[in-house]
């Protein structure tokens, strides 16, 4: 029942992010791959573990203001997907597989300044890309969206949608 009346609010300020693996490191949801309830929410919480980590290394050495407030608010929206899908207050962080762990530590080598706000706003643009697809393909394959499930799924495609928008919009401020 919380989550029914809870769970909806909170979600409409977050943008869904958090991708596990499925059984392959390193895989994510090809287009119009199927994707069952249990894919989805380890997928999601593996993506959105990347997208946690590298936002708060952006909140820490990002230098452009709205690069910072971007990765802030990424962070608290990725800690609250996390609790969602996990029912837990303090989800235990989703360890990275090889891939996401190459793309933080890539991020993390860069030093301050405005190749390292590029480098986050890029990693974060092919990020949001990658949950975008996967929640698209979890929803096409549900017979019924009246599941909890399908409804953060709904919520995070949309949410992250706008965050594309926002997104593309700061890259081309960064670059101009």
């Amino acid at each position: 029942m919380y989550r029914r009346t809870l769970g909806p609010v909170l979600l409409a300020a977050v943008p869904a992010a958090f991708l596990a693996m499925r059984a392959q490191p390193g895989r994510s949801a090809a287009p119009g791959e199927p994707v069952g309830p249990g894919e989805h929410r380890a997928m999601t919480l593996m993506a959105g573990s990347l997208a946690k980590q590298t936002s708060d290394l952006a909140v820490q050495r990002a230098t452009h203001p709205k690069v910072k407030q971007f990765a802030s608010i990424e962070s608290a929206e990725q800690l609250t997907i996390a609790q969602v899908l996990t029912d837990m207050a303090t989800p235990r962080e989703v360890e990275l597989d090889p891939r996401r762990a190459a793309i933080l530590q890539q991020l993390a080598a860069q030093p301050s300044g405005p190749a390292f706000d590029a480098a986050y706003v890029q990693g974060q643009i092919q990020g949001h890309q990658e949950l975008f697809e996967l929640q698209d393909a979890f929803l096409r394959t549900q017979n019924t969206m009246a599941t909890d499930q399908a409804h953060i799924a709904m919520l995070a495609r949309t949410t992250i949608q706008s965050h594309l928008t926002l997104l593309r919009d700061l890259a081309e401020t960064l670059r101009s």
